[in-house]
């Protein structure tokens, strides 16, 4: 029996873009926080470091939280919430490697608070969908 018609159609869709997001933000999550306990002690500043476990917290976060709003069959403002964790994340991730490589980081200072403002929309679409009964 394959993994396919095991699920009951009922259940969540396993091609759920939306559901291969959540799974790769915790993956890459577990990678990085893994990376930076071990490899970026030498090479970061105490901030850095801070930095750094935020950025791979917010992954592990925002990837469960995809994943468990799937389970509603709602997908409103999650494509919202998955540009917001790139960006948020991601900018952290390129600002600590730009800094540490001696490179200018002001253009990309505004693209955090901006990735942060799509996830805040993105779960508040999320949830109003919920009340008004539009998701999917």
């Amino acid at each position: 029996m394959s993994v396919r018609e095991s699920n009951p159609p009922s259940g969540i869709p396993l091609n759920s873009v939306h559901l291969q997001r959540g799974g790769a933000f915790l993956i890459a999550g577990i990678v990085s926080g893994a990376f930076g306990a071990h490899a970026m002690e030498a090479v970061l500043d105490a901030d850095g470091l801070d930095a750094f476990e935020t950025a791979s917290r917010y992954l592990l976060f925002m990837g469960a939280a995809i994943l468990g709003a799937t389970a509603t069959r709602n997908e409103a403002g999650l494509g919202w919430v998955e540009w917001g964790t790139l960006l948020f994340s991601g900018s952290i991730f390129l600002l600590l490697l730009l800094k540490n490589m001696g490179w200018p980081v002001a253009l990309l200072g505004p693209v955090t608070p901006i990735g942060g403002a799509l996830m805040i929309g993105g779960w508040v679409l999320w949830l109003r969908s919920l009340r008004s009964g539009e998701g999917g």
